[in-house]
C-alpha cells in the first residue's frame, strides 16, 4: 500500500517555530536599540526651554520645514512629536512582535533624508546663514550615524537575513 502524505507535518511546524524563536531575539535587539533612541529623542523634545538644536537627532526636519515651507514652531513642534510617536510605535512593534521592519526602514529613510541634506549643506556650503562651527557639524554627523545610519543598516541586515 502506498503511504498518503499528509499536509500536516509536525516536524516541519516545529522547525518553523524554532527558526522564529531564534529570530525574535535579534529583532528585540534592534527594537530595544530603537526604544532607547526614542527615549533620547523624547528627552530632547521635553528639554526645559525647548530642545537644544545641536543635540536634536532630527535637526534636519526643522531646518527643512523652515527653509522650504517657512513654517514656524507652531507647526514644527507637532511634526517632531508625531515623528517621535511614530518611531516609538514602530520600535515597540519590532521589539515585542518582530514586525514592521519594512515600514520602519521606509520611515527612517524618509525621516533621515532632511538631516542628511542638512549635513550636506553644512559640509559643502559652510552652513550658509546657519554658519555652525566644525564641532557642530561633527556632532550632527555623529548623531545622524547613531540615530539613522546604524538602525537603517541593522534593519536592512535583518530583512536580508529573513529573505534567505
Amino acid at each position: 500500500m502506498a503511504r498518503i502524505k499528509s499536509r500536516y507535518n509536525p516536524a516541519a511546524r516545529n522547525t518553523i517555530r524554532t527558526v522564529r524563536a531564534t529570530e525574535l531575539p535579534r529583532e528585540r535587539l534592534l527594537g530595544g536599540y530603537l526604544i532607547a533612541l526614542c527615549f533620547y529623542q523624547i528627552g530632547i523634545y521635553r528639554w526645559p526651554g525647548g530642545p537644544p538644536f545641536i543635540l536634536d537627532p532630527r535637526a534636519g526636519i526643522p531646518v527643512f520645514l523652515i527653509n522650504h515651507f517657512s513654517f514656524d514652531n507652531k507647526i514644527i513642534y507637532p511634526v517632531e512629536w508625531i515623528t517621535a510617536t511614530w518611531l516609538v510605535f514602530l520600535a515597540a512593534m519590532i521589539y515585542f512582535q518582530g514586525r514592521l521592519l519594512r515600514a520602519y526602514l521606509i520611515s527612517e529613510i524618509l525621516l533621515a533624508a532632511p538631516t542628511a541634506y542638512y549635513i550636506a549643506v553644512l559640509a559643502i556650503q559652510g552652513g550658509g546663514h546657519f554658519a555652525p562651527g566644525f564641532k557642530d557639524l561633527v556632532l550632527t554627523t555623529v548623531l545622524f550615524t547613531i540615530f539613522s545610519l546604524a538602525p537603517i543598516g541593522l534593519a536592512i541586515r535583518r530583512l536580508w537575513v529573513r529573505g534567505k
